[in-house]
């Protein structure tokens, strides 16, 4: 289908640099500055001579229109549609995660609930992947920071993604000159970038803790790269990537506008793949401490009958979407408050640190405990 970008706004979006880039990494030629406004590419192409003004800034009063002529040309040499060509050039000042199924599922189309599946599950990939930057846990619960969230919030879905299994998203990543030395700044990478090579990085090892696993028959080397950004998040969200397309194929492309010496990424998880991902991230939070965790819980058992509590109860709760049963004891002047709210079946709200026992969980040292109302 052909569509002609007439959207002055979205014109507008595009950066100077964008095009810049986007035509030498096409072979276009600099000939030079045109005046004091925009440099001249240009490029033989089937016996003709093309030419491209390249704005120098997007003040110009008539930069939309400049962008809208680049991209007409553009779509004409490259033989393809104004709205691919458009897509191509957001995509230069941005880092590039594409999803794919490589089974024959990206050519089907999805139903509405296929759709929000997809992209929950890519939502919860780079959350994770961006949590990790920040710093690496083998679990992460409660809200994500205001980096994360705003990293999120500008992470963009490109059009199509209803048609298949094949989502594009792109990442904006700030512009940077030269070649950047610590993959993302000779200073601090940005945090959009930071994000994404958090990303590559934690599926590259996460893709070898599979393979070790398969070897070793263990899943203890998802522990292991738990600091190089792999976490229970992640597994699950790759997991239910992979499941849902039957496989999936990760691709990361970085920002033409910020150039880099790694090289771009491919990364592949089959359906078995899935299935071991999931025992990964059973595995990971279950043996992952949580400090000063929030609960909201109802105390089921007391160990002892409450003429003769000692303060061992047993708190029933919910996390990660799941009811969890955890082992407690509670300190006076608590005592009344607990045996309360086991008689009334009252919930309670207390921070603590939740660890791993066995097969079970215990919660150490309780405080700030309240009642609070049965709100269903």
């Amino acid at each position: 289908m052909r569509v002609d970008i007439r959207d002055r706004e979205a014109l507008s979006s595009l950066s100077p640099l964008s095009l810049r880039t986007y035509l030498k990494s096409r072979q276009w030629v600099d000939e030079g500055d045109w005046g004091n406004r925009a440099t001249l590419f240009s490029k033989e192409h089937k016996g003709r001579r093309w030419e491209i003004l390249s704005p120098f800034q997007d003040t110009f009063a008539d930069f939309a229109e400049a962008i809208a002529e680049a991209i007409a040309v553009l779509a004409t040499v490259e033989n393809r549609s104004q709205l691919d060509v458009f897509h191509d050039l957001e995509g230069t000042g941005a880092d590039v995660i594409h999803m794919r199924s490589p089974n024959g599922m990206a050519e089907k189309p999805l139903s509405l609930r296929q759709n929000a599946e997809m992209l929950d599950a890519a939502y919860g990939m780079l959350a994770s992947a961006a949590r990790a930057a920040e710093k690496p846990s083998a679990a992460y619960r409660g809200r994500a920071s205001s980096n994360v969230a705003d990293y999120l919030d500008n992470v963009q879905p490109l059009p199509g993604y209803h048609e298949g299994y094949d989502l594009t998203l792109h990442s904006p990543v700030p512009a940077g000159f030269g070649m950047q030395t610590d993959f993302g700044d000779a200073y601090a990478a940005p945090f959009s970038r930071r994000a994404t090579k958090q990303l590559s990085k934690a599926l590259h090892h996460a893709s070898k803790a599979i393979a070790e696993t398969v070897s070793g028959d263990r899943l203890d080397p998802f522990s292991q790269v738990v600091k190089e950004g792999v976490s229970a998040n992640l597994c699950d969200s790759v997991a239910a990537l992979a499941e849902n397309g039957r496989g999936i194929e990760i691709a990361l492309f970085w920002a033409g506008v910020r150039p880099s010496n790694v090289p771009d990424s491919n990364y592949k998880f089959t359906e078995t793949s899935a299935g071991i991902l999931s025992e990964a991230a059973e595995f990971l939070r279950r043996n992952d401490p949580s400090f000063d965790e929030h609960l909201v819980a109802q105390v089921v058992r007391l160990e002892k009958e409450p003429d003769n509590f000692d303060g061992k109860a047993v708190l029933l709760t919910i996390r990660d979407e799941r009811l969890f049963r955890i082992q407690v004891e509670f300190k006076q002047p608590a005592y009344d408050m607990v045996i309360q709210a086991f008689r009334n079946q009252k919930f309670v709200s207390l921070d603590g640190d939740i660890l791993p026992t066995g097969n079970g969980y215990e919660l150490r040292n309780p405080r700030n405990l309240i009642f609070v109302e049965n709100d269903g």
